[in-house]
């Protein structure tokens, strides 16, 4: 039977060699008393339709009734095709046509199948055109398709095989997937498995039952319908559970996987039976059939990991099925590992600091220096929706470490007053401080940063530029396409439209949006100086620096700022962690009509920066404060 699913479509070549002009008035109808003229017209149409016979979704009904025996010719050929799994052909008539007498006439045909999953297979057939009463057919020989297969039960038999997938290794070369053993866990088709199978695959599995009843009931008799790929260990768990109810089948297999469920999910990856989306993806030499990387970085480097597939073709004997002979080899390629910047020590602490939490959290740690990303969780839950590079949150009051660098080169300095009043008032719109915090009036650029006081910051909007947060952003590595090799969002700081913007862009809040990892990056440019572009793939992903140093004053003074932020103000959570710098945020946020918060902290230890975001979160002090110091607890 044709299989209806194509990877590449090829156009044909239909070249017609030796074949002289039909005669003048006669319709392009080759003269068949003309033995030559009329064979190489045959043949050439033949090809033609040897060809959409082998296409997406052919028949080889047009190609069949150009024979002498068009009911067993059009089976040979389809079944040739359903054998070597050929997505397209390209059949070239080759030479002159070559005449024993006026009734038996040959010519080559050159022939190269896209093997599906494996590559190109070329041969040389010869068509035979024999005149049958005052027509001229092709001859209904299995030579005509493959040399060898002649009028018998020959066959082809095709065997592909897959290289071991290469892993994704740590900045240490250690690594971090690796092939493990998996169960694909499925029904069998038709009406076999019960609802109690089918709620079964709901409570245990977390697959929509009712789905899977519906794929099962349309699918072909006989066929596995399959519902999930788990870890090998799991099913033994599930199998007193599930493995005795009726319809429920399994199949063994290898994943490509990391050493538990959990780790690094959201950045390696996960792996699942292509799709039309993912095969494409994957390339060429891909199957349907193929496990293949559907996120993260099994999806971004498939090609590279899976490597390239081999292939066998061999003529078998009908009657022993032994081969005759290999007629097609192709030697598969080994997948490459890809190295990237993560800690697997770093990345343990940053999943274990997030382990007990009941709200969405994410942390990112980059190494200051270099932009490395060390580590990158996304809790509590499995998930491989990776917020840490691709939320777009307001920043909320860890942008104040922005607003103080922009403050700072318009001309203010640590010192310079900027009051701390309960409400301050932009054009009509008010504005306020974090519920804990009492204003304390009087007070330096220093205290408000420690204390993180909206209204002091806001009230100095009249000394920026319109552009200004905008610029100063842009220092800090914000507002840029991170140019990973996974998604992620540099955060965006657009030029507000008015004051009341520019007021609400100075506390992060507003227009301003930014994922974790820019948050981090804000910190990381705080500790280095320099803005240094992210980099999770050495080699892949853009490195150096993302834009000018920070003048050295204001790095200086950041850098205070973050730190007495810990010794004396709203991160003195983190005091017996360490020389630690710290900035803590809580941004408002709207959801579904109603006011709420997200708590956030941005700091650095040593050449370590880190961001977290606990969505949900009442304050950066209580909220992230915690996950933080249980992060740097966790490494020197």
């Amino acid at each position: 039977m044709k299989r209806t699913t194509a990877v590449v479509v090829l156009s044909s070549l239909l070249i017609t060699a030796g074949c002289s002009d039909s005669k003048s008035g006669d319709g392009g109808k080759a003269d068949p008393n003309d033995e030559k003229q009329a064979s190489a017209q045959l043949v050439k149409q033949f090809a033609d339709a040897w060809v959409k016979a082998w296409a997406p979704d052919g028949k080889p009904t047009d190609a069949a009734a150009l024979t002498d025996n068009p009911t067993a010719f059009g089976k040979r050929l389809d079944d040739v095709d359903t054998a070597i799994v050929a997505s397209t052909v390209t059949v070239v008539p080759q030479g002159d046509v070559q005449c024993s007498n006026d009734t038996t006439c040959t010519q080559e045909l050159a022939v190269e199948a896209q093997l599906r999953g494996i590559g190109a297979m070329k041969w040389t057939s010869t068509a035979t055109a024999v005149k049958v009463g005052a027509d001229w057919k092709v001859k209904a020989a299995g030579d005509t398709i493959y040399p060898g297969l002649g009028d018998g039960t020959n066959y082809l038999k095709r065997v592909r095989t897959l290289p071991a997938r290469a892993s994704i290794l740590d900045r240490h070369g250690a690594a971090l997937t690796s092939n493990r053993p998996v169960v694909i866990v499925g029904v069998a088709s038709g009406n076999v498995a019960t609802p109690a199978t089918y709620a079964a695959f709901t409570k245990n599995l977390d697959v929509d039952g009712a789905k899977l009843s519906k794929r099962a009931k349309a699918a072909p008799a006989g066929q596995f319908v399959d519902a999930i790929t788990i870890r090998a260990d799991q099913w033994e768990a599930l199998r007193p559970t599930m493995g005795k109810l009726p319809g429920v089948l399994t199949m063994g297999g290898t994943q490509s996987l990391a050493a538990t469920p959990t780790f690094a999910r959201s950045l390696l990856g996960s792996m699942k039976l292509a799709n039309e989306d993912t095969l494409k993806n994957a390339g060429p030499t891909a199957s349907a059939q193929d496990q293949v990387g559907v996120n993260g970085l099994q999806y971004a480097f498939q090609q590279q990991l899976a490597g390239t597939p081999g292939g066998i073709v061999s003529l078998r004997d009908g009657k022993t099925k032994l081969t005759v002979k290999e007629i097609f080899t192709q030697k598969g390629a080994a997948g490459k590992p890809v190295k990237t910047t993560i800690d697997t020590k770093m990345q343990q602490a940053a999943e274990a600091a997030l382990g007990s939490q009941k709200l969405h959290a994410s942390l990112v740690a980059v190494q200051a220096s270099t932009g490395e990303i060390l580590a990158a969780a996304n809790g509590p839950d499995i998930t491989s929706y990776n917020r840490a590079f691709q939320g777009r949150y307001a920043p909320g009051s860890t942008f104040k470490t922005v607003t103080s660098g922009a403050l700072l080169g318009a001309g203010l300095t640590t010192n310079s007053s900027l009051p701390c009043t309960d409400t301050i008032n932009v054009f009509g719109k008010t504005f306020k401080n974090y519920d804990a915090l009492a204003a304390y009036g009087a007070g330096t650029m220093q205290k408000a940063f420690n204390q993180s006081c909206n209204t002091a910051f806001i009230s100095q909007h009249g000394k920026l530029p319109k552009d200004g947060m905008t610029k100063a952003a842009a220092m800090f590595g914000i507002g840029r396409d991170l140019e990973l090799s996974i998604p992620a969002y540099g955060g965006k700081v657009p030029a507000p439209k008015d004051d009341v913007e520019e007021a609400a862009s100075m506390i992060g809040q507003g227009t301003v949006t930014a994922s974790p990892l820019a948050v981090a990056l804000i910190g990381a440019t705080v500790a280095h100086g320099t803005a240094m572009k992210p980099v999770l793939v050495p080699g892949k992903d853009a490195a150096g620096t993302a834009a000018s140093p920070l003048p050295a004053n204001t790095a200086a003074a950041l850098r205070t700022f973050m730190r007495t932020t810990v010794t004396g103000g709203t991160a003195h959570a983190l005091a017996q962690s360490g020389t630690v710098g710290a900035k803590t945020g809580t941004a408002e946020v709207v959801t579904n009509g109603k006011v709420g918060t997200n708590g956030w902290m941005v700091g650095y230890r040593g050449d370590v920066a880190f961001a977290v975001i606990v969505e949900g979160g009442e304050s950066g002090g209580k909220a992230a404060g915690p996950i933080v110091k249980n992060f740097l607890a966790r490494f020197k």
